[in-house]
């Protein structure tokens, strides 16, 4: 199994790769009212999945997430953060198609007062959410109309 992002060179993409966008979209269609209906939140009229459900879709697709890396760190500016990074792999065949990584500072209104393990732990989460956007998020579209191409956890709380 590697960790190096798999590449398709252009003019390479040949029919099963075209035939696993299909069945994946297909999929997406027929995940898509459980995935809203339980996996998602409703903003200011549109529809967010939240990383559960995308985690969900990935799944049902054939993918999985992992993290990577999580560290405590200073940021200049920025203050004091948690910073994950999570990949996704394709079950099949063990290569990473993607990754993300996601953050939570100590100055958020909302994580500031919470513990250290509470802040580390949704980082992973905003991570995972942001590797499977870059992953899976054009099969947000097939999820119904209003969906929003990012996950709950990247939109600010207000």
């Amino acid at each position: 199994m590697t960790t190096d992002l798999a590449t398709t060179a252009p003019g390479d993409i040949d029919q099963t790769s075209l035939d696993r966008t299909r069945e994946e979209v297909v999929i997406a269609g027929k995940m898509g009212k459980w995935i809203i209906e339980s996996h998602s939140v409703n903003m200011k009229g549109r529809i967010y999945v939240m990383v559960t459900g995308a985690t969900a879709l990935a799944a049902g697709c054939g993918y999985s997430v992992r993290e990577v890396a999580s560290e405590r760190k200073l940021i200049e500016g920025c203050g004091w953060v948690w910073e994950s990074t999570c990949e996704v792999i394709d079950r099949q065949t063990g290569n990473v198609i993607g990754r993300g990584s996601g953050i939570v500072a100590d100055d958020e209104v909302l994580w500031q007062n919470r513990p250290q393990f509470a802040r580390r732990a949704m980082s992973s989460t905003r991570a995972a959410g942001r590797a499977l956007r870059l992953s899976v998020g054009h099969l947000f579209a097939a999820l119904g109309a209003g969906v929003a191409s990012v996950t709950r956890e990247e939109m600010p709380d207000e």
